[in-house]
């Protein structure tokens, strides 16, 4: 069977997360979709519709035996994977941060190509409002918005949704490439603001330095058994690393940043993993907070 490469449709992504929560995180147990389709109320032959698509992706097996549908359906190991994944970047702020500001900027050149100047309301009936299947809220829409007009990649006639939306020029070469935002600042250190600053010693410190930090930390954090609160908060702290950094006249909020990444670090329990990543990071936590 071939498998599809695009990525799964809403209702897909909800019913891999309802499968994930039934199944007790094990793969070839067959759950009901009955209740799937009364709660999204979708009918019975939607449904179907839904398991057999993820069924082509390899992601699930639908089982048959029943007379009406929607057939039970049961996660593959790779639809397993799949789930786990979608569910630990629904609570991963940082892969929301950078999911809303890559949607937005996509909108906005679908937009611009239709001839329409939207307004940032209008985001909240696109398709790309819903991250991993759940509506993003209105600030983290806001925030991301400021974000990336603050970077030079979008303008905004205004600070609230009733702003109008235009994509900059430097937008536009962000979404032809296609790499993401964070990928695009990084290897664009000439644009205003990105450029964190010069520094004496032997290398100088930019916003691709800065990504090289939040991903080793987003890497490695896992391993240093910090648990699940203390953990959230060093990917947090991380993730206003990766936007503070790109911003202009940050130098203070940077060094605060820095010295409570460092010493969240060398408070880890598993000291080893934490100076290994230290190893890794140091120099440049070192040269923010010089």
């Amino acid at each position: 069977m071939t498998q599809s490469t695009a990525a799964p449709g809403r209702y897909e992504v909800r019913l891999l997360l309802w499968l994930l929560e039934r199944c007790g995180g094990r793969a070839h147990v067959p759950v009901p979709t009955g209740d799937f389709g009364r709660h999204q109320n979708k009918p019975a032959l939607g449904v179907t519709a839904v398991v057999e698509a993820l069924q082509e992706r390899g992601l699930v097996r639908a089982h048959e035996d029943g007379e009406r549908p929607p057939p039970d359906a049961e996660l593959t190991e790779a639809g397993l994977e799949h789930a786990l994944r979608l569910d630990a970047e629904l609570h991963d702020v940082g892969a929301l941060h950078r999911y809303t500001e890559n949607a937005l900027l996509d909108w906005a050149r679908e937009q611009e190509r239709a001839g329409h100047r939207p307004r940032l309301k209008e985001f909240f009936v696109a398709e790309q409002v819903f991250f991993h299947g759940s509506p993003l809220s209105q600030g983290d829409v806001e925030g991301s918005a400021r974000f990336l007009c603050r970077t030079g990649l979008l303008a905004l006639s205004g600070d609230t949704v009733a702003a109008q939306v235009t994509l900059t020029p430097e937008g536009r070469r962000c979404v032809a490439e296609g790499g993401g935002v964070s990928t695009y600042l990084a290897r664009e250190p000439a644009l205003a603001g990105i450029h964190i600053g010069t520094v004496e010693g032997d290398f100088n410190v930019t916003y691709g330095s800065v990504m090289n930090v939040v991903e080793s930390i987003r890497d490695q954090a896992p391993s240093l058994d910090l648990g699940p609160e203390r953990l959230a908060q060093l990917i947090r702290d991380s993730e206003e690393l990766r936007r503070t950094g790109a911003l202009p006249q940050q130098d203070g909020r940077l060094r605060a940043l820095a010295r409570r990444i460092r010493e969240q670090l060398a408070a880890a329990p598993d000291s080893a993993a934490a100076q290994g990543l230290l190893q890794t990071i140091g120099p440049i936590l070192t040269r923010l907070l010089s």
